[in-house]
């Protein structure tokens, strides 16, 4: 269970990183160039490809983590 918990945090903590990073770049270099309406055709656009490629972006560093983990705890044993 312990993990499960640490794969999760590690996901959550790269989604967020990811996220956080291109919102704040986003926001700072062409939100102030942006009328009301591109803004938020902007916002739906993000919402529906970027959020979701962060999503598979996460969890494939958790499975590297888990690999790495997984073959280093191999190794030690041999």
């Amino acid at each position: 269970m312990k993990n499960i918990l640490t794969y999760a945090f590690i996901g959550l903590i790269s989604f967020a990183a990811n996220f956080l990073i291109y919102n704040y770049s986003f926001n700072s270099q062409a939100t102030p160039f942006l009328s009301e309406d591109q803004r938020v055709d902007s916002a739906l656009l993000m919402l529906t490809t970027t959020v979701p490629a962060y999503l598979v972006s996460a969890l494939i560093v958790t499975i590297a983590f888990y690999w790495i983990a997984k073959n280093r705890q191999n190794n030690d044993k041999h």
